[in-house]
């Protein structure tokens, strides 16, 4: 009832049509090309664990079945646990297969099947540890907190220690000192170093801790289960090692002749120290050399923030003229959908999302679409058919069924990844910020326009470019009032005519419905708005344009700010160069070609914002970490001369890193920094056995020549030990081929291109110069 007057009651119905509507369509989805369908997505919550959420909602989806109609079918578009099983599976390939590889070379080196059991006894018990601690911690097992978990890196401690165990009984197999103590001796020597050697591995990884932001949301895990893996480790190396040598090895197991690996690689040691420490000056300009082409390849290598994981599915988001109906963007996605599907077997499913859903989780305007596309095994495609060759042909065939569609190729999870970064989903996104709008439409286009012919920008699209139609209804204050209407009055009746004013709520069960006042049963059309009767009080109908002012005018698709200003956003992705080198040479020819209008600026985001913020925060930790391990060796020393040595490899262990990586085409991502880190604290602690070796030769009065060359053959074994067990550690990552493998890879090539180099600065390289300096100041002695 809306009145009661005289007795008599005036009912809606009486007044007015009551009927069930709809609000208005805000989204569809379309699949196949075969027309509409029903598309639901799942939001996982902040803190979640992506391969639960996903096994619970699969778990719920047979009870959802269960009650739907037998004709109602439910398709699963894309599960992103697949890809973490995937990634998964082949993490645990890489770590078994490099496990494998190291329990080989410490029976290949060490010649007893006992010894290599003991050490490799290291590998379960530290990876137990561990992952009890990322439970207690709450660090999941993943691509990222697995990917740098090399078993070789765990058991080099035990490796020292053991292998001195070797060397000392070899060296007094007839004396009768109990076996127990001549291992608790032999331990004790080699305690100290390596206790100081793990000590500093743990230290290089103090910058990766440091990490914040989405960088550090990605690589602060791997670091975290690498720093407690090696904690585990080198408990259990300082305890359970020294008394399972003593309990299990047994000095017959000790092989009278070292094995034959083991043999060779100090033939080969002889037979190259014997040539270069002869020949220091041309052994220092070689390696000086060597240094600076490294430092010249590494202004040459690309950067990206991490190597592109290959997920198995593409996103095609495309964008149409911004007054577009949903009518019409269903039809074009059918066309879309059609022309994708044609003829490509590498195409197993095509599902587009128009528009904003109904929960507006991501604010879109119908002339927006993401299209799902999911790809067939690799298997199935047709021969020679490669990634980019399909984005190629896809890119033309959409262009031709639906032109000016302008798409871009992205995928799930990089989507996803981008819009957090950056605000919109490309690989880079450059903000013209201001408060003219015009100028700073201007301003974009010309950058477009700049940055379109760069070789690698691919998809450069401006963001909301299209102005949209309006009809600007302005109220007229006194012709209103005239007629016994105010402002808001005048401009609720254009909303009833349109939309629809909400005057109550009601309820189907536990759904809210609103109930909604519609003036007349349909909206006038457009150009007839100005002629539109409204009522006016006292039974009055009047032309809308007798109260208020109807005008066309156009307006932005949408508006963007940051910060206050105004905001106009350029986003493209970047595809067959690296990121690092693209974007560099994008902001030069911007700088150079475009010419900002007053009052606006440029900046740059997305992915190399985030990289250039990591490489900021690592050139301040890195050195003040390197400080901190020069603080930690000189307390092992006591004395500057030997923590010089040990430091010394740091640079040079970077070199056989980074000729590794331009050897294979890789960029010098955060994925790779970490593989140097690894590599740093690997060539540390083989340098601190090595120079404590020949500290302690030196005090026993040893001449520095000879305690040089003597401790550089004593150490030949274990130190090419520990270089082999690390490098083999990580070979499976440098050539896995599976999911998840692209982030692997760099960190892998990197430690084992650098063990190469160090290693080679460890046995030949610091001894012969340290001969060569000790020999030089002998004489400078001798001269009065």
């Amino acid at each position: 009832m809306v009145r009661f007057s005289q007795g008599a009651a005036v009912r809606v119905g009486d007044v007015a049509t009551i009927a069930e509507g709809a609000a208005p369509r805000l989204g569809a989805a379309s699949r196949d090309g075969r027309g509409e369908t029903v598309y639901v997505m799942t939001q996982m919550l902040i803190g979640a664990n992506a391969r639960d959420v996903t096994r619970a909602v699969r778990l719920k989806m047979h009870d959802v079945r269960h009650v739907l109609p037998p004709d109602v079918q439910i398709d699963v578009v894309y599960d992103r646990s697949a890809l973490v099983d995937a990634t998964l599976r082949t993490v645990a390939r890489s770590l078994a297969e490099g496990g494998l590889l190291v329990c080989l070379v410490l029976f290949l080196t060490l010649g007893s099947a006992r010894a290599g059991v003991v050490v490799a006894l290291t590998i379960p018990v530290a990876m137990l540890g561990a992952t009890a601690a990322m439970t207690l911690l709450g660090v999941s097992g993943n691509l990222m907190s697995l990917g740098a978990v090399d078993f070789g890196l765990l058991v080099d401690g035990a490796v020292v220690l053991v292998e001195h165990v070797f060397h000392r009984a070899s060296e007094d197999d007839e004396t009768e000192t109990p076996w127990a103590d001549r291992v608790a001796q032999a331990c004790s020597a080699v305690a100290r170093p390596s206790f100081f050697g793990v000590f500093v591995i743990l230290l290089v990884y103090v910058p990766v801790l440091s990490l914040t932001g989405v960088d550090g949301k990605l690589f602060r895990p791997m670091a975290i289960t690498v720093v407690l893996a090696l904690l585990v480790t080198l408990l259990f190396t300082l305890t359970f090692i020294p008394a399972a040598a003593a309990q299990f090895i047994r000095a017959r197991d000790i092989p009278a002749t070292s094995p034959r690996l083991v043999r060779w690689i100090e033939r080969a040691h002889g037979f190259a120290i014997q040539r270069t420490v002869v020949r220091p000056v041309l052994v220092l300009g070689l390696s000086l050399a060597a240094l600076g082409a490294s430092i010249a390849t590494l202004s040459r290598l690309g950067a990206e923030l991490a190597p592109t994981l290959d997920e198995g599915a593409l996103v095609i988001q495309t964008t149409r003229t911004a007054d577009l109906g949903i009518t019409g963007a269903i039809e074009q996605a059918r066309r879309m959908e059609l022309a994708v599907l044609a003829g490509t077997p590498e195409v197993a499913d095509v599902v587009s999302r128009i528009g904003s859903p109904a929960i507006a989780t991501d604010t879109m305007g119908l002339e927006q679409s993401d299209v799902f596309v999911a790809l067939s095994p690799p298997e199935r495609w047709r021969p020679g058919m490669t990634r980019e060759k399909l984005l190629q042909q896809l890119m033309r065939r959409i262009e031709a069924a639906t032109p000016h569609s302008e798409p871009a190729f992205t995928q799930p999870i990089q989507m996803r990844f981008n819009e957090l970064l950056g605000g919109a989903p490309y690989d880079v996104v450059v903000s013209v910020l201001g408060q003219d709008l015009a100028a700073l439409r201007t301003t974009v286009q010309h950058v477009r326009d700049t940055v379109a012919h760069i070789p690698g920008v691919a998809d450069p699209r401006v963001l909301a470019e299209d102005e949209i139609p309006l009809l600007e209804v302005r109220p007229n204050s006194l012709a209103a009032g005239q007629r016994g209407m105010s402002a808001v009055d005048v401009l609720d009746v254009v909303g009833a005519m349109r939309l629809g004013l909400q005057v109550g709520v009601t309820y189907d069960g536990p759904r809210e419905i609103p109930v909604t006042l519609r003036l007349g049963a349909d909206p006038p059309h457009p150009h007839a708005l100005a002629g539109a009767l409204i009522p006016a009080p006292g039974a009055l109908l009047v032309p809308l344009s007798e109260v208020a002012t109807v005008r066309r005018q156009t307006a932005p698709a949408a508006m963007y700010r940051w910060n206050g200003e105004r905001r106009m956003l350029l986003g493209f992705n970047v595809r067959g160069r690296e990121l690092g080198d693209v974007v560099q040479e994008a902001t030069a020819r911007v700088a150079r070609e475009v010419r900002l209008s007053e009052g606006s600026r440029l900046s740059w985001g997305g992915q190399y914002e985030t990289l250039q913020d990591a490489r900021r925060r690592l050139g301040f930790v890195i050195p003040a970490v390197l400080l901190l391990i020069g603080f930690v060796l000189f307390i092992h020393f006591g004395r500057p001369g030997p923590v010089l040595w040990v430091l010394a490899h740091v640079p040079f262990a970077a070199v056989g890193g980074v000729f590794a990586l331009a050897a294979r085409g890789m960029a010098l991502s955060i994925s790779a920094g970490i593989g140097f880190i690894a590599l740093w604290g690997i060539a540390v602690m083989n340098g601190t056995v090595l120079v404590t070796e020949i500290d302690a030769l030196e005090r026993g009065g040893t001449d520095p020549s000879e305690a040089t060359l003597a401790a550089t053959r004593s150490r030949t074994r274990p130190v090419s030990m520990t270089a082999l067990v690390a490098a083999l550690g990580f070979l499976p990552m440098a050539l896995a081929q599976g999911a998840g493998s692209e982030v692997q890879r760099p960190l892998a090539t990197v430690v084992i291109g650098g063990l190469i180099t160090s290693t080679t600065l460890t046995l030949l390289v610091l001894p012969t110069l340290r001969v060569a300096f000790t020999k030089l100041q002998a004489r400078r002695r001798k001269t009065p």
